[in-house]
């Protein structure tokens, strides 16, 4: 078992309740994290006119990104900024049953939950995981998530109204979560993404502990 997942495995066994006053927060991405997001993609536009669809995994993981520019390549984010469609992709996603089990674990041990996403539309996703997203209680209860999770910890660090801090987002994702741990006690940010993952370590803050999520095939 790699290391990861051994650390993700110690989450699953338990999360220690917060005692003293302490607050801690959760921080989640969506894609790839808590849902295998459906019917929603990246267009990828090659030289030549070609379009390739790209769900957000494809493209978290498209090799031409870094190059992009040299490659003449394009990408449109346009899908993203269709709220019908961006709702859809995440109500009638495939939830992702480890990463979730760590939210129910950290929701029954007090803690708070928080949302961090490159994508845009927060409003529309903050109603949208308020339908969708649901924990399971210490009695083993499905309960809707709406009574945890609040507006003003959803963070889309790509939406157009409101501007978030920084050019890119990395740098924006590092700004929120600087905020939360100057806020928190103990700050768990959860995400797929690698690149995010080393981001965040490299800001070392002491009181943020940063895992990298179980991915829809890991077992």
């Amino acid at each position: 078992m790699k290391l990861g997942q051994l650390i993700n495995q110690s989450l699953l066994e338990g999360v220690q309740k917060l005692a003293g006053g302490k607050k801690g927060v959760l921080v989640l991405d969506i894609d790839d994290t808590l849902v295998t997001a459906q019917n929603i993609f990246i267009h990828k536009i090659m030289p030549d006119g070609k379009v390739i669809k790209l769900t957000p995994e494809q493209f978290a993981k498209d090799p031409d990104k870094s190059t992009a520019k040299e490659k003449k390549i394009q990408y449109s984010i346009e899908e993203f900024r269709d709220p019908v469609k961006v709702r859809n992709s995440i109500v009638t996603g495939i939830p992702i049953i480890k990463n979730l089990r760590i939210m129910d674990d950290h929701i029954n041990s007090g803690w708070d939950i928080a949302i961090l996403t490159a994508r845009g539309l927060e409003d529309v996703i903050f109603k949208s995981l308020s339908k969708f997203l649901m924990f399971r209680n210490p009695e083993g209860e499905l309960k809707e998530i709406k009574d945890i999770l609040v507006r003003g910890m959803v963070h889309a660090i790509n939406d157009e109204a409101k501007i978030y801090k920084g050019t890119t987002d990395f740098e924006k994702k590092a700004i929120v979560i600087t905020q939360l741990a100057e806020k928190y006690d103990h700050v768990k940010f959860v995400d797929d993404d690698v690149r995010n993952v080393e981001a965040v370590k490299g800001l070392k803050l002491k009181n943020v502990q940063v895992i990298k999520a179980w991915g829809k095939g890991d077992k």
